[in-house]
């Protein structure tokens, strides 16, 4: 029987040390995620619209190699008109490329995917011998390039190339850039659809002042409200919008009534820009579609028929919207992993000295209740001394799973200490609780472990005005009174 234990502590422990390191790297990988976009965010939010098309594709360049830090050189080349391959962007190379031309014939074209490639790998019998010697010698040294494919439209423009001596890069990188190749993508289509058209140069600077938002500890919704009113302020053509997350509409400006869309159709079928006509108005929908990011439309209303060349401006428009929703939904993703007890996934106690007080001002608001309860388990010590610390760290978190299918997804789970729990039943009664908890006693029976699991309780109203500190202290002392009792009033 020992040896069992034994075997199943061990087992217990590998689990325990592969889920300490899956969530290191899970928050790891989120905490680079987010300072790659807000490196993107902050270098576009400094780039001047009217800018030369030179100047904007070096800095497009800078920016990708600041967040893909294995790139130790760079490019950006482009097909011109008259059919020739040009490098207009150039950083890091023994040979500055900036101006080299070569036929486009010649040009590798990457998709809107970023590619691994080794370019000296190439049958050099495709290219001329000058030809070839030039980039023989331009990337000595490089093993891999990361190569994404620029797009007005569906109209291939050039690439952004970046270099490095290793052999490889992240899909942390390749993630990063993709958004920036895409960025890229529609700010061309937007230059070349805003040709002597002040309206829609305005519409595009103020896009671009969106991303000084990005700044802001906003809320998705609320950086939403703010982007549909300066698109509605900034246009001559729209007179009024709405916010929709999924079929329901969270804010509307300059609509009398609310009409019905139909967003019914998947994300894989639904187009980024759809325009229609309902009732004699005329609806442009943006649509955020990204698998990471809740459901989003915005809504614009309009009088008149909208002209084609506005389309690319939307395009923008909805670039920039759905980068920052990324940026946010990965940013509360790095929050909720930083934020959790690694070993039982409930929430830890900074997050409950943080989030508190945001709930007690909603309590307030809204002339609510809540009740927080404050549950030890008992006796871990001692199944600590007879099984093992892997048995009771198993203790524990069969204790918060537990709590997780018995209360509903609107009730908080926090890791106050070693054995001792929090739970918040939002807008609740202590009659509420009492059930709650009575539940819980019952699911814990079911537990499959060589020991039952048994709490000691306390639990006392939140209303918002009494501090958050005399609470917590009338919990605690029914805690201490309820497990005197069962030790049968004997300390």
């Amino acid at each position: 029987m020992q040896v069992f234990f034994y075997v199943i502590s061990f087992g217990f422990l590998v689990f325990a040390l592969y889920l300490f390191c899956h969530v290191r790297r899970k928050i790891e990988y989120y905490r680079q995620l987010e300072k790659s976009l807000d490196t993107i965010v902050d270098g576009l939010s400094k780039l001047d619209p009217n800018s030369p098309e030179e100047e904007f594709f070096q800095k497009i360049l800078d920016i990708a190699m600041e967040v893909v830090p294995k790139a130790t050189k760079g490019s950006v080349s482009r097909i011109t008109p008259s059919g020739d391959w040009v490098f207009v962007a150039s950083r890091g190379h023994i040979v500055d490329l900036f101006g080299k031309r070569f036929p486009s014939r010649y040009l590798f074209r990457a998709g809107k995917d970023p590619l691994e490639v080794d370019f000296l790998d190439y049958d050099r019998g495709l290219f001329p011998d000058d030809m070839w010697k030039f980039f023989e010698k331009t990337l000595r040294g490089t093993r891999k390039s990361l190569v994404v494919g620029i797009f007005s439209g569906d109209e291939f423009v050039g690439n952004i190339a970046l270099d490095s001596p290793y052999f490889g890069f992240s899909e942390l990188s390749k993630k990063i850039l993709k958004s920036l190749g895409n960025l890229t993508s529609t700010y061309l289509l937007m230059r070349k659809t805003l040709t002597n058209e002040q309206q829609l140069q305005k519409i595009m600077s103020t896009i671009f002042t969106l991303l000084l938002l990005f700044r802001k500890p906003i809320s998705a919704e609320e950086f939403l409200k703010e982007a549909l009113q300066k698109i509605v302020e900034a246009s001559n053509v729209f007179t009024g919008g709405i916010v929709f997350e999924g079929d329901i509409p969270v804010f509307h400006m300059g609509m009398e009534k609310i009409p019905e869309f139909d967003f019914g159709k998947s994300r894989e079928e639904t187009e980024k820009i759809e325009k229609l006509e309902k009732e004699g108005a005329h609806y442009i929908i943006v649509n955020l579609k990204d698998e990471n990011i809740p459901s989003y439309h915005m809504v614009f209303l309009s009088n008149e028929n909208i002209a084609p060349s506005f389309f690319g401006v939307l395009n923008t428009f909805a670039e920039v919207v759905s980068l920052y929703l990324r940026e946010y939904h990965l940013h509360q993703k790095y929050r909720e992993l930083a934020l959790k007890d690694p070993l039982t996934e409930a929430y830890s106690r900074h997050y409950f000295n943080e989030w508190i007080f945001s709930h007690m001002a909603w309590l307030r608001r809204n002339q609510k209740k809540s009740i927080l309860v404050i549950m030890d388990v008992d006796g871990l010590k001692m199944i600590n001394d007879t099984y093992g610390h892997l048995m009771g760290d198993k203790a524990l978190i069969e204790f918060v799973k537990v709590l997780k299918r018995t209360i509903r997804e609107s009730d908080l789970v926090f890791r106050y200490g070693g054995d001792e729990f929090l739970l918040v039943l939002v807008d609740s009664t202590k009659e509420n609780a009492a059930g709650v908890l009575k539940r819980v006693e019952e699911n814990l029976k079911n537990v499959d472990l060589p020991f039952n699991i048994e709490f000691s309780v306390g639990y006392e109203e939140i209303d918002g005005f009494i501090p958050i500190e005399r609470v917590l202290s009338r919990a605690d002392d029914l805690l201490y009174k309820n497990k005197f009792k069962k030790r049968g009033g004997s300390e």
